[in-house]
């Protein structure tokens, strides 16, 4: 925990600013309650579900908390910011990535599963929807650092195995615990959780005899996947891999455009994910490699499918 104290200590000494910090806060609670006021993702945006359109719209959705943060940045702390044209292109590359990935689902999904029906259908389909993240993000961000970051040796933004310490994110994810149980009995978080009642995977075991256990397993292992591929871009990407142009000034622009990505969730969760976001990326930003990230943000979702399931 000492490492990480002082990961936070080390940005906000010289960083903070309260007038920045204040005009911030202000833009994601103003995203925030346009989104779910108006239900704008989910009435709005999910309403051009299979159509090539909600890539367009998911990319200027993400690229408005994006951009709109860097430009309260250039405002509050214009000494020595500047933006190069490799900066805009790459981040502009990256924000693409993550609209193609949060819209092509259904175009994957009626490919690979045009076979299967009822209980494997929908079994598959939950399966499928945590790990095709493997190809329109890691595969994407592959091929990203052959083209700007082939002389860097870090690793893929931060998936080499130096500097990780389990032992610090243990203790975080323990002191987690009890916040996430009282996180269950906000509004609407048993409506969405646990997300394993709505894989079908009891109907799934029934229908090929297979022990429940087995099915639960299966789906919660690829559930889990799911935020290696998370981490990858938001901590790894946005953050690693972005802060050799920006530096610490990657960190908020990231923690806004990751709550974006939560709007379809609990309200509760996205105001969560800003503060949770923010301290990973921190986290990414010193010790240069994701696996802390993917052992919290993993642990706290593997936990909120337990508690939830509990009290269902």
């Amino acid at each position: 925990m000492k490492k990480i104290f002082r990961f936070l200590i080390d940005f906000h000494a010289d960083y903070f600013n309260l007038k920045l910090y204040l005009a911030v806060a202000f833009f994601i609670a103003s995203l925030i309650a346009f989104n779910y006021t108006l239900d704008f993702e989910d009435s709005v945006i999910d309403s051009y579900y299979g159509r090539n359109v909600r890539i367009a719209m998911y990319f200027a959705y993400h690229a408005f908390a994006y951009y709109g943060v860097l430009l309260l940045i250039y405002l509050f702390k214009p000494k020595g910011l500047q933006f190069t044209w490799r900066f805009w292109l790459k981040s502009f590359i990256g924000l693409m990535i993550l609209g193609i990935d949060r819209s092509v689902f259904p175009i994957i999904s009626r490919a690979l599963l045009s076979g299967f029906h009822g209980a494997d259908y929908r079994y598959f389909f939950k399966l499928l929807f945590n790990v095709y993240g493997f190809f329109t993000i890691v595969l994407s961000l592959v091929v990203v650092k052959l083209i700007f970051d082939r002389k860097n040796n870090e690793g893929l933004y931060g998936l080499s195995a130096s500097g990780v310490g389990i032992k610090s994110y243990l203790i975080m994810l323990l002191i987690m615990v009890p916040v996430i149980y009282v996180a269950t009995y906000l509004p609407g978080f048993l409506e969405y959780y646990p997300t394993l009642k709505r894989s079908g995977a009891e109907s799934f075991a029934i229908s090929h005899n297979l022990p429940h256990w087995l099915s639960i397993a299966m789906y919660e292992i690829a559930y889990l996947f799911d935020f290696l591929n998370t981490e990858l871009f938001f901590r790894g990407f946005l953050v690693i891999g972005l802060s050799r142009m920006i530096g610490k000034n990657a960190v908020m622009p990231m923690a806004a455009t990751y709550a974006v990505l939560h709007f379809g969730k609990p309200m509760g969760e996205t105001i969560s994910s800003v503060f949770g976001g923010y301290i990973l990326g921190i986290i990414a930003l010193y010790s240069r490699n994701i696996w802390g990230g993917v052992f919290i943000h993993g642990g706290i979702a593997l936990l909120m499918e337990i508690f939830a399931f509990a009290r269902n």
